[in-house]
Formats: C-alpha cells, structure tokens, sequence
C-alpha cells in the first residue's frame, strides 16, 4: 500500500444530510448512555430524575427489565437523599465493566446511618445490585450501588 494508506480506509465522501444528522443524533446517544451527571441541588422531582435516567442511559441497555431496576435503584438513593440530607448534591451514573455505577453524594458527612441501614429500600438495593456501600468525601458522603447489566449472554 501506498504511504499511509490503510486497507478499507477509502473516502466515501461526505455523508448525505439526513445521514449526518441521524449519525450525530446517535453518536450523542451512545456517548451519554456512557455516563451521565445530574445536579441534585435543586431538589428535581423524582419522576423526572427516572425520566432523564431512562432516556438518556436506556438507550443502551439490552433489556427492559435492566432499566427498571436501574431506576429502582436511582429511585431509592436519590430518595434516601432527599429524605434523610439536607444536601443533595448529585446523581452519577457511569457504564463500568461489570455494570452501571450509580452514585448519589451528597453534603451530609454522617455515614453511620447508611452503612448501618436496614430499611426496606436498602434491601431492595441489595437483591438488585452486585453490591452497594457508603464511601465519605471531603464535604460529605457518596452511597453507591453497581446495578449489573449483562450485554452479551
């Protein structure tokens, strides 16, 4: 091959239009089922926190039962938050080689309630997820979960 040429690397010239945009449209909805950041500041309702949830991360999931209990869990930290903080910070969900990291911080540095919690909504975590802790931060906590999501069987 000729300097710098790659088998297969042939130019098929620009995209038509409405392929360009279908192609950015799906490339922004691959890269934000990779992960996705909400600020939880202002106290979103919980309906819309599942609404931004599913749309943005169920693209990605094979199955619809994985995102139902991906929102249960988002559900239940991002509820205990509102509940039991009076600092709410933020929902991070991040696609890891085992599953989806979902991790709540929040303000409240107390991490002894959380990791000895034996509420109903915990043992809900815990039958959905490969496991969950509460890990502290510099101005307060991070409770996380790892819901699994099995791609390929």
């Amino acid at each position: 091959m000729a300097g710098g040429e790659t088998a297969g690397s042939e130019d098929l010239g620009p995209l038509p239009p409405e392929w360009a945009q279908v192609v950015d449209w799906l490339s922004l909805r691959v890269a934000a089922s990779a992960e996705l950041t909400l600020d939880l500041s202002t106290r979103p309702l919980l309906r819309r926190v599942r609404s931004i949830v599913a749309d943005c991360l169920g693209f990605g999931l094979p199955q619809d039962e994985l995102l139902g209990a991906l929102l249960l869990v988002v559900d239940e930290l991002v509820g205990n938050a509102y509940r039991h903080t009076g600092q709410p910070a933020r929902l991070r969900i991040t696609r890891e080689r085992r599953g989806l990291l979902v991790e709540v911080s929040d303000g409240d540095p107390s991490i002894e309630r959380v990791a000895a919690g034996n509420g109903h909504g915990l043992r809900l975590i815990d039958q959905l997820s490969q496991g969950w802790g509460v890990r502290a931060t510099a101005p307060g906590k991070v409770v996380w979960a790892l819901v699994p999501v099995h791609l390929f069987p």
